[in-house]
């Protein structure tokens, strides 16, 4: 069996090498075709390394090209997968990178479409049904979702029809270097700082640092704040105001050395999201043996109630849910860190998609 793996932007490529790996372990040939980042090489490299797995990259992101050369690369793409189409049993599209070029190829490819939906529409989208996510949805084959969550509400807004061509094919554990083995957790001391890692964003919730900083509980606590990632421009004025506020703030991307170094410390990951489907960011400190504490939005809430991990469920987005979950850290951490074990064990990719080639056979 063959199967092309479309990410024209290189959106999720930590989960586009996973998902790679998984299938060619279960004897599937994979066509990675994505984009060269400004910051993905070494990701790219380490995916041709895979046994069973054919890297095409072209220059398709704004990073590294103009938008009209971008356009002609991903044009391209395109022209290239209908033209040997006979050759793959599936052409799996992660995420639209511009719907309008891509659906007239995705109409000729339908019989062999599978269609990855993270989200159920755009975020940022105010409406309840994207169209063109529908329209592609409707094309496709089949309907891969990598979290409970996301494939119910997809269902909930777009109707139950979708149900029967649906699959779950979970996100597991995934590594910030490809290849470097889980980190078991021991129960850990009071941290030194609570810590956002990610791309900064407004849907990311953020803000909710501000109510950290000038919360007494946690300054009487003496844990420090910081925030890693690259900040989305429209936040320029949250970040100066956070800043001012005395958090650290490291504006950037974060090279494979600095943030080994930064999932190395004795640190507590703080996920403050307003709202999301699934975070690739959790399973990465789950594989890196990090605790982390979560806000009830999309699967994060469903993922630590599914291993008896409440204690790190914020009640709410408030500095006093955060200093609570602090406190149930330090009364209990041999409790906590041996049900973040069991959880880091039972998240596997050979464990939570064992059945994965069927599903891009079309009889899974």
């Amino acid at each position: 069996m063959r199967v092309a793996l479309v990410d024209g932007g290189s959106f999720v490529l930590p989960y586009d090498y996973q998902l790679a790996e998984t299938l060619a372990a279960q004897g599937v040939e994979v066509e990675f075709h994505g984009s060269r980042t400004r910051y993905n090489g070494e990701l790219l490299e380490a995916m041709r390394r895979l046994p069973g797995v054919t890297v095409h990259d072209r220059a398709l992101s704004r990073t590294v090209a103009p938008r009209w050369k971008g356009v002609l690369g991903y044009l391209l793409l395109w022209l290239g997968l209908c033209w040997r189409r006979r050759r793959f049993d599936a052409v799996n599209l992660q995420f639209l990178a511009g719907w309008p070029l891509e659906l007239p190829f995705l109409w000729a490819l339908r019989r062999r479409l599978v269609f990855t939906v993270h989200n159920a529409v755009p975020h940022g989208f105010s409406g309840q049904r994207h169209a063109p996510t529908e329209r592609i949805a409707r094309l496709a084959r089949t309907l891969v979702f990598v979290s409970r969550f996301s494939r119910d509400d997809f269902i909930a807004r777009y109707g139950e029809a979708f149900r029967a061509k649906s699959r779950l094919l979970g996100i597991g554990l995934t590594p910030v270097v490809p290849g470097l083995p889980p980190v078991p957790y021991r129960p850990a001391p009071p941290p030194e700082a609570l810590v956002y890692w990610s791309t900064v964003k407004p849907y990311k919730g953020v803000e909710l640092f501000a109510e950290l900083a000038r919360s007494q509980r946690l300054r009487d606590a003496g844990v420090g704040l910081e925030i890693h990632g690259a900040w989305a421009p429209e936040l320029a004025g949250l970040k100066a105001e956070l800043a001012g506020l005395g958090v650290r703030i490291e504006d950037g991307y974060l090279d494979p050395p600095r943030l080994l170094r930064l999932l190395a410390r004795n640190v507590v990951f703080l996920l403050p999201y307003r709202e999301a489907t699934q975070s690739g960011a959790l399973f990465s400190l789950l594989h890196h043996g990090r605790v982390f504490l979560c806000t009830d939005v999309g699967d994060l809430g469903d993922f630590l109630r599914r291993f008896g991990l409440e204690a790190l469920l914020l009640q709410e987005r408030s500095a006093d849910a955060v200093a609570d979950a602090l406190d149930r850290l330090r009364r209990d951490p041999a409790a906590i860190a041996a049900a973040l074990q069991a959880a880091q064990d039972a998240s596997a990719w050979s464990t939570t998609n064992a059945g994965i080639a069927a599903v891009y056979a079309g009889d899974g």
